[in-house]
């Protein structure tokens, strides 16, 4: 059986159908001059000939065990452009004893005596290795300037005027938007994968399917139908939608060989290039958390993801003092209310043998601990600001900048005595060798042994001054982080809680100790700025209860009181409206000798210690404190949370 094969690498509709029917007509013509007649044609179009991967000549190559005898082409080009795997081609069909015609170039497998095979494989090679070099001399010189026309990703599309303007699409913009605040929300690339195909939101390659097809183009694209892991990764990386343009971000050693990343620094970079979808400060929170969950292990978080609540706000940051491993949330429901508290997840998993205690803490009661901690770090913070001498900077920036100078000015040196040594080792070699050859290797090791010692002492400077130039470009950022920070405590002291975004933006992380009390790490270098300790936070706000318990038996001049007048006036500075919780103060009141018992109902308690006598016993628990502030000043000046009782942290769940 005779088999025609045909090819053409380039996919241009009307011009490359005729060139496949010419080269079709030339072989048909060809084989009926010779008495034959093609029984089965077997073609590539649109196919490069550098690589033998294509569907037409694999299923040609398969055949040619059954029933094909003759194989007829019209030119070696055909066959390939790939000069070794074409003349290893050749010597297949003769193995085979298969007969293979390349009519323009008069070969004949049964008959061949041509030795300038190999030249014209050749020639077709550098064909194509020319014709890719110039395409990648060309593209590289637009990447160079930023005006390469490229494909936009999701949430932008070119302008139909100007194709070089990028434009929001809006709709694909709040897809973007999303996804990213799935991920700040605690979700990861599979779970927001999930949910964004649940939601029947179109994948990026559907978008552009429709779009291509809107605009009456040709599109062989593979359509995805469901997000993956992967397109959920991608679009969080790309800093395209903060108005970078970043080109030549990959690029191949070879023609049709594997893409591979080009570093950072060989690429070209455009900032404020295009309109941002995705502000700086998200983004590169979103960078953050990406590297902190990979180095925690994190698995996201559980449960139903809603827009304005999200569960365990505390999630990702909340670990175990003493064995260090992540807290679990849990929640509980009962009748009428539910519980929402932490437990460090050895414990909760393995048991006591492996960490003794539960290290629970309720979420209720780290949120107000952390509000507490945000509040005492603001003033800090802005005093930090307001004291921020940028001329400190400006003189450490000066002398990185001389440094780099000194040490650029040795590595000329060093530069300089690499070329003499050079210049002197071929004299020197001339010379030593025209005297006595035999010393030929002693002499080329001796300066082998300078010239590598000169090249990594360079190296090393080198790496000196990049190093500096690292540094001197971070210290004019110090005061942006702070005033950013300060933004984020303003925002979340305004609002009285935090949402997951709040606690990523600002917190390190939180260590839980075993009686359940937070050691708060902020980011930007806060916690530098001022000590906290929930247990002494708490002391201090007991003791403020108790010394307002005291001004308000000083205010009582009728020299008695009782619990329903204590509680009204607690409940109008704020407290929670109860009758039983003045009991205990009472309790301590009498012990202190500050209040006595009556038989009288209507008059239960006697004052029994003067106003000054009093004011003495308020200063045991709040020193210092003024006589003349009254409770109310008091309660405002020194008291920003109702009471707390941990009860639970030291017994267990």
């Amino acid at each position: 059986m005779n088999a025609g094969y045909v090819r053409l690498s380039r996919d241009d509709d009307k011009r490359n159908y005729v060139s496949i029917e010419n080269q079709k007509l030339i072989i048909n013509q060809y084989a009926a001059e010779h008495g034959s007649v093609i029984d089965r044609w077997y073609e590539d179009d649109g196919v490069s000939g550098y690589i033998f991967d294509r569907p037409g000549f694999g299923q040609l190559m398969a055949d040619l065990n059954r029933d094909i005898d003759t194989v007829y082409v019209k030119d070696f080009s055909r066959l390939g452009r790939h000069n070794a795997k074409v003349l290893l081609l050749l010597d297949e069909f003769q193995e085979r004893g298969k007969h293979l015609v390349v009519i323009d170039d008069n070969y004949d497998s049964m008959n061949s005596s041509d030795d300038t095979i190999g030249i014209k494989t050749w020639f077709n090679e550098r064909y194509i290795k020319d014709t890719s070099k110039k395409i990648r001399r060309a593209i590289g010189a637009k990447q160079k300037e930023g005006t390469l026309v490229t494909q936009p990703p999701l949430g932008y599309h070119r302008n139909a005027k100007d194709k070089r303007i990028l434009e929001i699409a809006p709709k694909e913009a709040e897809y973007v938007k999303m996804i990213f605040e799935l991920y700040i929300s605690g979700y990861g690339y599979r779970k927001i994968a999930n949910y964004l195909t649940d939601q029947g939101i179109p994948t990026p390659s559907m978008l552009l399917h429709r779009r291509e097809t809107g605009q009456r183009c040709l599109s062989r694209r593979t359509i995805a139908i469901k997000w993956s892991d992967g397109m959920v990764k991608a679009l969080l990386n790309n800093d395209f939608y903060i108005g970078t343009l970043r080109l030549k971000k990959r690029a191949r050693n070879t023609v049709h060989g594997k893409d591979k990343r080009v570093p950072e620094e060989e690429q070209y970079i455009f900032e404020n290039h295009h309109p941002a979808i995705i502000d700086k400060a998200t983004f590169l929170l979103v960078q953050e958390l990406k590297e902190k969950r990979n180095r925690t292990n994190y698995r996201g978080s559980r449960g139903q993801w809603s827009r304005k609540d999200i569960p365990n706000p505390f999630g990702s940051c909340l670990f175990c003092k003493d064995c260090k491993s992540k807290l679990t949330p849990i929640k509980r429901k009962t009748s009428d209310t539910e519980r929402k508290y932490y437990i460090c997840t050895t414990y909760n998993t393995k048991g006591k043998r492996y960490c003794a205690k539960a290290h629970l803490i309720e979420e209720h009661d780290l949120m107000e601990d952390v509000l507490n901690y945000i509040k005492l770090c603001r003033n800090a913070l802005y005093e930090t600001i307001s004291a921020y001498d940028l001329e400190y900077f400006e003189k450490g920036k000066k002398s990185s900048e001389e440094k780099q100078q000194e040490l650029q000015s040795v590595m000329e040196e060093k530069k300089s005595q690499l070329k003499l040594l050079l210049k002197m080792r071929l004299a020197q070699r001339v010379n030593d060798l025209s005297i006595s050859t035999e010393n030929e290797v002693l002499i080329s090791e001796a300066y082998e042994t300078l010239q590598n010692d000169l090249i990594s002492q360079i190296h090393g400077l080198e790496i000196q001054i990049k190093e500096l130039k690292a540094a001197s470009l971070e210290s004019p950022n110090v005061k942006d982080k702070f005033n950013n920070a300060l933004d984020v405590a303003d925002q979340i002291i305004a609002k009285g809680t935090l949402d997951r975004r709040d606690i990523e933006l600002l917190i390190d992380r939180v260590d839980v100790d075993e009686n359940g009390m937070p050691e708060i790490t902020l980011k930007y270098g806060l916690s530098n700025l001022i000590s906290y300790c929930p247990a002494s936070e708490m002391n201090r706000r007991e003791n403020t209860i108790i010394a307002i318990v005291m001004k308000l038996i000083m205010e009582d001049k009728r020299r008695y009181t009782s619990a329903k007048y204590l509680s009204e006036r607690l409940t109008s500075l704020g407290f929670k409206k109860t009758k039983h919780s003045i009991l205990p103060y009472i309790e301590l009141m009498k012990e202190l000798g500050i209040l006595k018992d009556t038989d009288n109902s209507q008059k239960p308690y006697d004052i029994v210690k003067s106003r000054e006598e009093i004011a003495a016993l308020t200063n045991n628990f709040l020193p210092n404190l003024p006589v003349e502030i009254t409770s109310r000043q008091l309660s405002n000046n020194y008291l920003h949370c109702e009471e707390s009782d941990r009860w639970y942290a030291r017994d267990g769940v």
